[in-house]
């Protein structure tokens, strides 16, 4: 069975995160843990979209940005198996896709779990690598 607005809406309730509700199917979670990221949580049938933007990615020497998209592909095979890392504009996001159908309350939070593991351990890491090349990256 396909999810509603209402039972993604009922799995971020339950999931204890702080969250408002920013248009018909889209929510923005925020947690103090997180360091001001947000995880956007759009559901348009039938997918349920989460993404969170990382940080802003300056202008790196060539050799940085490829040890970078390196280190970000590693961990789309290693860490984020259902999710992965992406270049957006000039920010460096994780992105998740789900299927709405047959979608329940463990898949949901999963996928949530996921993000959080983006922000509270990856981008640190991710910020501490390019941080010892140009210190100006780790303070953005």
């Amino acid at each position: 069975m396909a999810r509603t607005h209402e039972d993604i809406e009922n799995y971020i309730v339950a999931s204890g995160i702080p969250y408002e509700q920013v248009g018909i199917g889209t929510w923005i979670l925020h947690d103090t843990d997180w360091q001001g990221a947000q995880i956007v949580v759009q559901h348009t049938e039938p997918l349920v979209v989460y993404r969170v933007k990382l940080f802003d990615l300056p202008n790196l020497p060539a050799q940085v940005e490829a040890a970078l998209l390196r280190h970000l592909l590693r961990l789309n095979a290693t860490e984020m198996l259902q999710g992965a890392y992406a270049l957006e504009g000039n920010a460096v996001v994780a992105v998740e896709v789900m299927q709405d159908q047959g979608l329940d309350e463990n898949e949901f939070l999963a996928a949530i779990d996921s993000m959080t593991l983006a922000i509270e351990e990856h981008r640190d890491d991710i910020l501490g690598k390019l941080g010892h090349v140009m210190p100006a990256v780790a303070a953005a």
